[in-house]
């Protein structure tokens, strides 16, 4: 009897203490340590595959199969892993992945643009920018990046910053999309003119072409198993062995250009053969893109790259244009050639690109072109 109702008293006070416990944690009373419990406890360290606990130690892998993940981040996860698998893996006897996630460089990015004008009364009038070093920084993350470079040669001599670039881009081994933004408000100089001085070069400063633009580029890589294009340009992969690919794709660009010609110098007013003062060529451009890439592998750190992207579409314009609201038929070509540098997680490269738009109607043809050379160094992490 006795112990009976030890028993009792004991099962009492035990279930006592256990309804307390949540009102004491409720109220904010301090348990002790050997009272808590986690769904950690239950487990060793080496056995833990919660994702939280993973990612708080520093050994998150999207790609564990044996990670424990919430309902909805498991499916997004899923379908990172499907599109992993399905557009970045490659056949790793010619491409493999460098091993880190982040990579920076700083740029000198040289850049000149050129306008080719042509009317149909024989006109013709060829205009470029004198070249503008531009500096700027690049920051990449697995395969999206981002760069913006501004004009340092007007910004150390006290001018305006007339010259800005920004560029985005999300590249893998299947495909590849850029995105840009080009903006010029002066500095571009008069290389021929009419007849003036019957054709031959000359250099005379212009203030009055302007010029915004923003687009954006993707390509589809045919053999993106043996071929990476970041290799070459987003030093995102390392290509081990000589390789090419044929690429197809579409562009979207709008381009907003006007040439104020009251801003002419005087000596010039003799040799117009137009009536108008201001031209404005405001449209949006699209092209279906169809090229080849080449890789030449010179040694284990020395890459050697050649891209050639013509495009063929329509441009649309807009009421404000030299033509008004018109359809009309597009060509465009895009160029560029890099030599890469790999040593270890440290890498350098020197790039040449070519970017025109030709524009083309029946009293007006106006060709435009970025070209640009840049040179750029930096590191994965």
């Amino acid at each position: 009897m006795r112990n009976t109702r030890l028993n009792l008293n004991f099962r009492l006070i035990l279930l006592i203490v256990l309804t307390a416990m949540p009102y004491a944690v409720s109220h904010g009373e301090r348990l002790p340590d050997e009272l808590k419990w986690s769904p950690a406890d239950s487990v060793t360290e080496a056995t833990n595959r919660n994702w939280w606990y993973l990612f708080k130690k520093g050994q998150l892998s999207m790609s564990d199969t044996t990670v424990q993940w919430p309902k909805f981040l498991g499916f997004c996860v899923k379908v990172y892993n499907w599109g992993d698998r399905v557009f970045s893996s490659t056949d790793h006897d010619y491409v493999i992945g460098t091993g880190k996630k982040w990579r920076a460089r700083l740029i000198n990015d040289n850049w000149n643009d050129s306008y080719y004008l042509h009317f149909t009364n024989k006109f013709r009038s060829l205009m470029n920018g004198n070249i503008h070093a531009l500096a700027g920084a690049s920051i990449q993350y697995m395969a999206v990046s981002y760069t913006y470079s501004l004009d340092i040669t007007h910004m150390v001599n006290g001018g305006p910053i007339n010259y800005k670039k920004q560029e985005f881009g999300f590249n893998c081994a299947r495909f590849s999309i850029d995105g840009y933004y080009y903006s010029n408000g002066g500095g571009t100089y008069i290389r021929t003119f009419g007849n003036y001085k019957d054709h031959k070069n000359v250099r005379i400063p212009f203030d009055g072409v302007s010029k915004n633009s923003f687009g954006i580029d993707g390509y589809y890589f045919f053999n993106g198993y043996k071929y990476s294009q970041g290799a070459a340009y987003n030093f995102s992969k390392f290509q081990l062995r000589s390789q090419g690919c044929f690429m197809a794709g579409f562009a979207y660009c709008n381009q907003n250009i006007t040439f104020d010609f009251t801003k002419l110098p005087e000596e010039l007013h003799p040799y117009m053969s137009f009536d108008r003062m201001n031209y404005r060529f405001h449209y949006n451009d699209y092209n279906l893109l169809f090229g080849y890439g080449y890789n030449c592998v010179i040694d284990h750190h020395w890459l050697y790259n050649i891209t050639v992207i013509p495009g063929f579409g329509f441009n649309h314009c807009y009421e404000d244009s030299a033509d008004g609201s018109a359809k009309l038929l597009s060509v465009s070509g895009r160029a560029m050639t890099s030599f890469t540098y790999n040593n270890r997680n440290w890498f350098a490269g020197l790039q040449a690109k070519v970017r025109g738009n030709w524009y083309h109607s029946k009293g007006t043809s106006l060709f435009n072109s970025v070209e640009s050379v840049v040179l750029s160094g930096g590191i994965r992490f």
